[in-house]
């Protein structure tokens, strides 16, 4: 007796994840989490009510030199560590099929196609999703960067109001929409982010294609490429200074300046592309299960990253 496309889903749905790495659809380009992933950026979490990451933010304030032998010592509670504080978003995926779609695909190997795709394209539809609300402005549940790093360089994220803690800012500008200015802005926000040539600062450059595009063309004589993997694969990551500078089809004309050590996407263990249990569905000929993911977008050193917005 064939198998039913309720079985079929249950046994194939990890191979169908594993395959997800080389999708073919012409719509489909999650640039930005493959290149995270690329960096370590993507990171699963224990789960709990709350994401929250701990923030070495300042010096000590009791460092000092001391003149004297017997100068008096800076004796008060040291307090360098805080947190930022970010809810975790739900993201809910269904993919439904119907009792005719079991007797249109009546042999194993048609069901099995046609598990395949449905599958395939509910794994893309939810990276598609995540990659859409990164750039997008945020919704109630999802911080995107438009909300962590916006564009006044304040904003409460994390909980803690960049407009009251200075420490919190990150650094905010502005370009020319003709690129005459482009390399001398795009400097400014890097070595700012970076605060010195320890190496801290920006690891991934990010904006739309036709930004990118000209940055592109003002490096023409001086073209130079990060990952030999990538030409093999027939595209190219270009690089400033440290920092790979990609571009996604949900990007805007603004120009972000992320560092690896102080954006993250963070996922709960065992939250994240999870298949729910197959069900009937009431009132209706059909059967439907949910892809559900618990993540949040969060931000550790937002001093460390930087915007420049078009002008």
């Amino acid at each position: 007796m064939a198998l039913t496309i309720s079985q079929i889903v249950a046994s194939s749905y990890n191979a169908v994840v594993a395959e997800r790495k080389k999708p073919a659809n012409q719509w489909e380009e999650s640039a930005m989490i493959r290149e995270m992933k690329r960096q370590g950026m993507v990171e699963s979490i224990p789960g709990g009510p709350q994401i929250e990451a701990p923030l070495d933010y300042r010096r000590n304030p009791g460092a000092e030199f001391n003149l004297l032998d017997l100068d008096p010592l800076v004796m008060g509670k040291t307090d360098v560590v805080t947190a930022a504080i970010y809810d975790p978003a739900q993201v809910s995926i269904p993919v439904v099929w119907s009792k005719a779609d079991e007797s249109k695909n009546p042999t194993e190997n048609q069901k099995i196609n046609f598990v395949s795709n449905l599958l395939t394209n509910a794994l893309a539809s939810h990276d598609d999703l995540f990659e859409q609300n990164i750039f997008a402005v945020s919704n109630a549940a999802f911080l995107g960067l438009q909300t962590q790093i916006p564009d006044s360089g304040q904003g409460t994220v994390g909980g803690i109001n960049a407009a009251v803690e200075l420490w919190w800012r990150h650094f905010t500008g502005t370009y020319a929409a003709a690129g005459t200015d482009l390399i001398a802005k795009m400097a400014i926000a890097f070595n700012t982010a970076q605060k010195g040539t320890g190496g801290q600062g920006p690891s991934l450059i990010v904006s739309d294609a036709e930004t990118q595009g000209t940055f592109e063309g003002t490096q023409q004589p001086l073209q130079r490429w990060v990952d030999s993997q990538d030409l093999k694969a027939g595209f190219k990551t270009l690089a400033y200074k440290s920092a790979r500078y990609i571009y996604s089809q949900f990007g805007n004309n603004r120009i972000y300046f992320l560092s690896n050590k102080g954006v993250g996407l963070k996922y709960f263990e065992g939250a994240m592309r999870q298949k729910g249990d197959t069900q009937e569905i009431n009132n209706a000929q059909g059967y439907r299960f949910f892809i559900h993911s618990m993540a949040q977008l969060i931000v550790t050193m937002k001093s460390r990253n930087a915007i420049l917005t078009e002008v």
